[in-house]
């Protein structure tokens, strides 16, 4: 379920971020979140325009980490990722429980020697 609402590699792109211990710069975060590297250096663009994301330059190379408000943000993503994974997992339990159901309904209550007999053929009179 979770596909339906969140897109896959920014959600985590972002989740990846989470892990402040890490020094995330933009190709280690492309290739842990399965994202090409300009689909991640745009991605990171936009969540620092808009205060997700703060960039720290050492040398030549950009490091990456969450705002506070990032933070927040990403706490509300993984808990609504979690949750979704929860309500798929609940979906498949109750698909599974009606044909289980359904295939012990499905088994006649007549002793086997009965269910093996052909119908009787009738004769025209």
């Amino acid at each position: 379920m979770k596909h339906l609402f969140l897109k896959s590699k920014p959600s985590a792109v972002l989740l990846l971020m989470k892990d402040s211990q890490q020094a995330w710069y933009p190709s280690k975060l492309a290739r842990a979140a399965g994202a090409s590297y300009v689909h991640t250096v745009n991605l990171l663009s936009e969540l620092l325009r808009q205060g997700v994301v703060s960039q720290e330059k050492k040398g030549r190379q950009k490091f990456y980490r969450l705002t506070d408000r990032g933070s927040a943000l990403c706490s509300s993503l993984d808990d609504f990722a979690k949750r979704c994974e929860a309500a798929s997992q609940d979906a498949a339990r109750q698909i599974k429980s009606p044909e289980a159901a359904a295939s012990s309904q499905q088994q006649s209550p007549l002793p086997a020697e009965q269910q093996k007999q052909p119908p009787a053929d009738k004769k025209a009179g």
